[in-house]
């Protein structure tokens, strides 16, 4: 009995006990701000944002266009609301929230899309090369004429940027007949369809800056019309760009070759030549000095048509190139240059301008889209 009494004699607080636990401090929940819609139109608006807080906090905006209703207050809450200004710049622009509570700090950031460019758009004579006519205002849309045995048809157009003194693209149907036979002319001029002082001047190369130098590059191929009286408007002014002599007498001169031997085994081949500007910090310099746009790339897609042809879809396929402005290591295009040929969509959505929207007239919607959607490096016809 004396020794049961012992081993259960623990109790009271006495020697051997258990002793009862001090209560912590209660967790602190970590400082947070969220906006509800993290990236916005740039038009003026508002939303609430959500704050979760452990106690006083405060809050302050990076940048004056966005403003919080409440700069300071305790605790979590969800009727905390910003508004920010119209973004009436072309870029988008960035501002941070930044929260601060019990020595913790957070923060948030909204992103406005810039309202972009102001534009103009042109009735489309809805020849099939043509792409979207939606330009940017102050831009010109310009289109040449030829005239052979007594008959007239088109030779190129293009969209005509004044303030990069270069086309954005320049579209052009193209076979046999098209392409002609003859020399090149090197007839150096002018564009007689724009005003001089908004075209550069020509005459002999451009001039780079430092070790920079560029070639005259046409966007229409002098070769892709040779008969004399086309060859000579390959050579104004407002079909050239500042190329690097590498890209243009490598990779370019190849993709170029490649859409005539493609041409000359169709009924017709529809062409769109453009650059991107978008970007670009590099200057070349005309025969006058003024400063002219280096692009920082180029892109090729083409359209082709042959009538009763059983490949593609209802005689139609697309390819499409897209090329950094640089001194490429292979100069050829294969199957295999999957970061340069691509589908017509994907070229649409790298360079945010509708290709060949006017094939839907000719064959419907969904065959247009099946057209634009096919992976031209899985079609051997291209290779």
């Amino acid at each position: 009995m004396m020794l049961l009494a012992a081993a259960c004699g623990g109790g009271g607080g006495g020697k051997g006990s258990t002793p009862t636990p001090t209560p912590g401090p209660e967790p602190t929940t970590p400082a947070s701000v969220t906006f509800k819609q993290a990236s916005v139109e740039a038009a003026k608006g508002s939303q609430f944002i959500v704050i979760t807080a452990s106690g006083a906090w405060t809050l302050t905006s990076s940048q004056s266009w966005l403003k919080v209703s409440q700069s300071s207050g305790s605790g979590n809450s969800s009727t905390v609301s910003v508004s920010y200004e119209a973004n009436t710049s072309n870029d988008a622009r960035t501002a941070t929230l930044t929260l601060t509570s019990s020595g913790s700090t957070a923060t948030a950031t909204l992103t406005q899309k810039g309202a972009g460019p102001s534009t103009t758009t042109v009735t489309s004579p809805g020849w099939l090369e043509l792409p979207d006519l939606k330009l940017v205002s102050g831009h010109k849309f310009v289109y040449h004429q030829f005239a052979s045995a007594g008959k007239t048809g088109r030779s190129f157009s293009f969209d005509w940027s004044p303030t990069d003194l270069v086309a954005m693209w320049v579209a052009y149907p193209l076979n046999n007949s098209l392409k002609g036979s003859g020399n090149r002319s090197d007839a150096w001029g002018y564009d007689p369809d724009i005003v001089t002082a908004d075209q550069p001047t020509l005459f002999s190369a451009y001039k780079g800056t430092g070790s920079y130098s560029y070639d005259r590059g046409h966007q229409l191929p002098s070769a892709d019309r040779l008969s004399y009286q086309d060859n000579v408007m390959t050579f104004y002014f407002t079909n050239m760009t500042p190329q690097l002599n590498a890209f243009n007498g490598g990779i370019w001169a190849n993709a170029e070759t490649l859409v005539r031997n493609w041409a000359s085994k169709c009924d017709t081949l529809y062409v769109i030549t453009g650059c991107v500007v978008k970007g670009s910090s590099q200057k070349a310099y005309d025969n006058n000095n003024k400063a002219v746009t280096v692009p920082v790339a180029y892109w090729k897609a083409v359209l082709r048509y042959s009538n009763g042809s059983t490949l593609g879809y209802n005689g139609y396929m697309g390819l499409a190139m897209y090329f950094e402005h640089k001194a490429y290591s292979q100069a050829s295009i294969t199957s295999s240059s999957t970061s340069i040929v691509m589908s017509i969509d994907a070229l649409e959505a790298k360079i945010g301008l509708d290709l060949f929207p006017n094939l839907a007239a000719k064959v419907g919607q969904s065959v247009s889209d099946q057209v634009e959607a096919e992976d031209p490096t899985k079609n051997s016809y291209w290779w």
